[in-house]
């Protein structure tokens, strides 16, 4: 998804604010809220109540087109890590933009050790909300032609009423139309998050794709050690997954540790011996731990599983790797 950043003044004073109420007025007369629509009428199911809101959440007050530091500040304060929105600005605001883009937001996350799960959708930040997670969502307050980008938190909802709770702009208890929350989250293409911590129970509604994938972004924002705990509380949620042996053993081979490297991708082949992903980094590892004759049959198959897969990238890597392991083999038979 394309980047975006914070709320921006496209006209200036009155004319603005008059052209962007008309032009949403216009919009609210034909746009539809099927996510609302069901929700009220359905309910959320498995006994989640139709009301809930977290009062106990921080608040900040925005100033100039810091929307992006208050909301995260707010959710990160919230999880218990110390963070303001003046601490934490220079790190996730753009001056030249006047905003913050959003994998900025993930990364300021990230570098105070907090994972950022993904919520694409309205149901289940009401139900994040109900197990007691703020959620920071990207919202477009105007249209495409004119947008106006704005982070804030939901705190609350309410089907009977048809409204949810914000921690938004000035305001603590920012009360908004469900539908008119549905419409400017989804501009952004439902852009949002929860915070998580590496070392605890994941949320039920996280894949193992996206834990690994949160914690590698927590190796990139040198947090190692978070993501070494996320990985390992990955082990103990998806035992049978092979994706939490992978990280780990990148891990090891980044720090010169090709045994234990070794020892890990051994564990993630047997979970999944048909995975090009795995065999590729298994062969790959055994000829930089000095085993080009045990990686080469694993290189092989790496290439045929790769070839399968009809991905041009899979195939590039898996037939490099193997490249180098004949290459490494031709070269130490021509020296002895």
């Amino acid at each position: 998804m394309r980047s975006v950043h914070g709320l921006r003044r496209i006209l200036s004073g009155a004319r603005r604010l008059s052209l962007t109420a008309c032009l949403l007025a216009a919009a609210a007369c034909t746009a539809t809220t099927p996510a609302t629509d069901a929700l009220r009428r359905d309910g959320l199911g498995d006994g989640t109540p139709r009301r809930a809101e977290l009062t106990e959440v921080p608040f900040h007050a925005q100033t100039d087109y810091h929307c992006g530091p208050a909301a995260l500040a707010t959710v990160l304060q919230d999880a218990g890590i110390a963070a303001t929105p003046d601490g934490i600005a220079d790190a996730v605001f753009t001056p030249g933009r006047k905003g913050s883009l959003q994998t900025d937001m993930q990364t300021g996350a990230r570098r105070q050790g907090a994972m950022t799960l993904p919520v694409h959708s309205i149901a289940e930040a009401l139900r994040q909300v109900d197990q007691g997670r703020p959620v920071l969502v990207l919202q477009n307050l105007a249209l495409e032609m004119a947008p106006q980008w704005h982070y804030a938190v939901l705190v609350g909802y309410d089907l009977d009423d048809g409204t949810v709770v914000l921690r938004s702009g000035q305001d603590k208890r920012r009360i908004t139309d469900m539908g008119t929350f549905e419409h400017t989250w989804r501009r952004s293409g439902f852009w949002g998050f929860v915070l998580a911590d590496p070392s605890a129970p994941p949320p039920a509604f996280a894949t193992v794709s996206d834990w690994i994938g949160e914690a590698a972004g927590l190796e990139r924002a040198s947090r190692p050690e978070r993501a070494e705990a996320a990985y390992r509380t990955a082990l103990k949620t998806w035992p049978d997954a092979w994706q939490p042996w992978v990280a780990f053993a990148n891990l090891r081979f980044q720090e010169g540790n090709l045994d234990s490297a070794e020892a890990n991708l051994r564990e993630a082949r047997n979970r999944a011996p048909d995975n090009w992903i795995v065999l590729n980094n298994l062969a790959y590892t055994l000829l930089k731990n000095g085993k080009p004759r045990a990686a080469l049959p694993i290189a092989e198959k790496a290439v045929a599983m790769a070839d399968a897969t009809q991905a041009e990238h899979a195939v590039a890597d898996a037939r490099a790797t193997l490249q180098e392991i004949k290459d490494t083999l031709t070269d130490t038979s021509t020296a002895s």
